[in-house]
C-alpha cells in the first residue's frame, strides 16, 4: 500500500454543472470545494461524453473510453440479441412495468458483468495490474478484479427480488455499495449498525464520506472513488437551479474527508484529489406540452412495447426515451424503408433538436437548421480536440463555425467526435434524437421530470462539467474520458 500524497481520492459529483460549481465556491458557502479549487489545476469546460446520461457517462469516467468502446448506451436501451428492453433504473414506474426483478438484475449484474465490454478495462482493473488496490463507494459502474459478496439486509430481502442475484459481483478490493456490498475493511461499519433501515438502503452521500474517510485512515486503498449522487437526484426533482444548495451539502461531506488528518493542508499534502462530474443538467419546463411521448410522435409505426412481450417479430420499431435523448431501433428486415420515414417524423416534431444516424462510413444529422454529413478524414478540418473531419452541408445543425482552421461548436461541444463516439455503438439504435432545451421525453413507462431538470443531449448545458486535479500534469482541455488515464498516469509516474 502506498503512503503519502501518492494515494488519490477521485470525487465524482453526479450532475454537477460548471456554473453551479463556480457560484457555490464564490458564495463562500462551499469552503471545501473552494479549498480544492484554490489548490488545483482547474478547467471549467471539461466535456461529458454523449449521450450525457448517467450509465454511459459514468462508464466513460471509469474506463476512459467512449460509449462505442465501453458498450453502455444509456439508462434504457433495446437489446436485439435478448429481444427485450434493458433498464438500469429510470423510474419506479418503469420498474413496475417491467418488473423489479429484471431491473435489479440489469442494474446490479448485467451492466458490469455482461454489458460493459470485456475489451475495455476499468480504472480498478488497470491499477490492480499495476500493483495498487482501489475502492469504490456507491458508483454504479464498478467492475474490478475481486469477487465481492452480496449481502442484502432484511429490508432488501423483503422489498427487492434477490433470488437470482449472484452471491458475489466483480469489483475492487474495497467495494461498498448501498450496504449491499461491504469491503473487507468494513469501513464505517460501526455507524451503519446504528442507522435505520431506510438510511442503510439510501446509500447516502454522508455514508460515502464516512467510508472514504475511514479507508484513508486505515490506509486501505491507493485510489478511492468517492461518489456523491444526491445532487443529481435533487436536480432532477427541483431543477438545476437547486444545485448551489445541493453543492453546499456535498461540500460538507467533502470537508469530512479533508478532515481525515489534523488539517486540510495536511490531508492535501498526503492525498491527491481529482474532482469532476459525469454530466451536467438543464431545466425542464413545467408545461405538459414540453414533455414528448416518442411513442405518440411515431404513432404511425407498429411499436415494440415494454411488458411481457418485447420480441421485435414483425413490428416496425422500438423506442427508448433517455431523458433529453431517445434511441430508435428499426426492424432490420425493412430498415431501408423505415429509416427516412422515422427521420422525417422526428424532425417534424417541435421539441426534437437533432436527428442523427449512420449511413455507410458517414454520419448524418438533421435539424430545423439544415442537414450535415461528416466523416473522419486525415486531410479534413480539425476540431478543438485535434480530430479531423470532412463534412458537407450546414454546420448550423451543430451551431458550428470554422475559425482559424479550427472547427468550433460551442453550443454542442466537440459535436462531431461525440456523435461518432455514440453512433458507432450498435446498441444505441439506428436513429438517435436529441431534445431541445426546456424539453424532455418520457421514459419507458411514461415518467418524466416536468418542472425539474434532466440531461442526455449534446447541448452544452447537459455537457460542460468542472475538472479539478491536485495531481501533476493534468490535461489542459479534458473530456471526461481523460480523467481515468490522468489518474493512471499519476501512478505510473511513481514507478518511473
Amino acid at each position: 500500500m502506498l503512503s503519502g500524497r501518492r494515494r488519490v481520492v477521485f470525487i465524482v459529483i453526479d450532475g454537477m454543472g460548471t456554473e453551479a460549481f463556480e457560484q457555490a465556491v464564490s458564495s463562500g458557502r462551499a469552503p471545501a470545494l473552494a479549498f480544492l479549487r484554490s489548490n488545483s489545476a482547474y478547467v471549467r469546460d471539461s466535456v461529458a461524453m454523449f449521450p450525457t446520461i448517467t450509465p454511459a457517462a459514468t462508464a466513460s469516467l471509469l474506463t476512459g473510453e467512449v460509449p462505442a468502446r465501453h458498450g453502455i448506451p444509456g439508462m434504457c436501451w433495446y437489446d436485439r440479441d435478448a429481444q427485450r428492453f434493458v433498464n438500469y433504473g429510470q423510474s419506479f414506474r418503469a420498474a413496475v412495468v417491467q418488473g423489479m426483478k429484471r431491473l435489479v438484475h440489469d442494474f446490479l449484474v448485467n451492466m458490469n458483468a455482461r454489458h460493459l465490454s470485456p475489451n475495455v478495462r476499468t480504472l480498478h482493473e488497470v491499477l490492480h495490474d499495476m500493483g495498487h488496490e482501489t475502492a469504490s463507494i456507491n458508483f454504479m459502474v464498478f467492475r474490478g478484479p475481486y469477487d465481492q459478496t452480496v449481502e442484502p439486509n432484511l429490508l432488501h430481502r423483503v422489498l427487492l427480488p434477490w433470488r437470482d442475484v449472484p452471491d458475489a459481483l466483480p469489483g475492487p478490493k474495497e467495494h461498498y455499495f448501498a450496504d449491499i456490498i461491504n469491503g473487507p475493511s468494513d469501513a464505517c461499519g460501526g455507524i451503519l449498525k446504528v442507522r435505520s433501515f431506510d438510511k442503510r438502503m439510501a446509500a447516502t452521500d454522508a455514508y460515502a464520506a464516512c467510508v472514504t474517510r475511514d479507508l484513508l485512515r486505515r490506509d486501505a486503498a491507493d485510489m478511492i472513488l468517492f461518489y456523491l449522487h444526491e445532487n443529481d437526484h435533487l436536480s432532477h426533482k427541483h431543477g438545476p437551479q437547486s444545485q448551489i444548495d445541493n453543492l453546499v451539502e456535498a461540500d460538507e461531506h467533502i470537508a469530512e474527508v479533508l478532515g481525515t488528518y489534523d488539517s486540510w493542508e495536511e490531508t492535501l499534502a498526503r492525498i491527491g484529489f481529482v474532482v469532476t462530474a459525469d454530466h451536467s443538467q438543464s431545466p425542464v419546463s413545467d408545461e405538459r406540452g414540453h414533455i414528448l411521448d416518442l411513442g405518440d410522435v411515431l404513432e404511425e409505426f407498429e411499436q415494440v412495447r415494454p411488458g411481457k412481450r418485447e420480441e421485435f417479430e414483425d413490428r416496425d420499431l422500438a423506442v427508448c426515451g433517455n431523458g433529453r435523448a431517445a434511441f430508435v431501433y428499426l426492424n432490420e428486415s425493412r430498415s431501408a424503408f423505415l429509416l427516412p420515414r422515422v427521420i422525417r417524423s422526428l424532425n417534424e416534431c417541435e421539441g426534437v433538436d437533432q436527428v442523427m444516424w449512420r449511413e455507410g462510413s458517414s454520419y448524418c444529422v438533421r435539424s430545423d437548421r439544415g442537414f450535415l454529413r461528416f466523416e473522419p478524414s486525415e486531410k479534413g478540418v480539425a476540431d478543438e480536440r485535434g480530430n479531423t473531419w470532412r463534412f458537407e452541408g450546414d454546420l448550423g445543425v451543430v451551431s458550428g463555425v470554422v475559425d482559424d482552421d479550427i472547427l468550433r461548436t460551442p453550443e454542442y461541444p466537440l459535436a462531431l467526435w461525440r456523435m461518432q463516439s455514440a453512433l458507432d455503438l450498435k446498441r444505441l439504435g439506428d436513429v438517435v434524437a436529441t431534445i431541445k432545451l426546456m424539453w424532455e421525453c418520457k421514459d419507458l413507462a411514461g415518467a418524466d421530470h416536468r418542472g425539474g431538470g434532466d440531461h442526455a443531449s449534446l447541448h452544452a448545458q447537459d455537457s460542460f462539467v468542472p475538472f479539478l486535479s491536485t495531481l501533476s500534469s493534468p490535461p489542459l482541455h479534458p473530456a471526461t474520458v481523460d480523467v481515468a488515464p490522468h489518474i493512471v498516469e499519476h501512478f505510473r509516474a511513481l514507478k518511473a
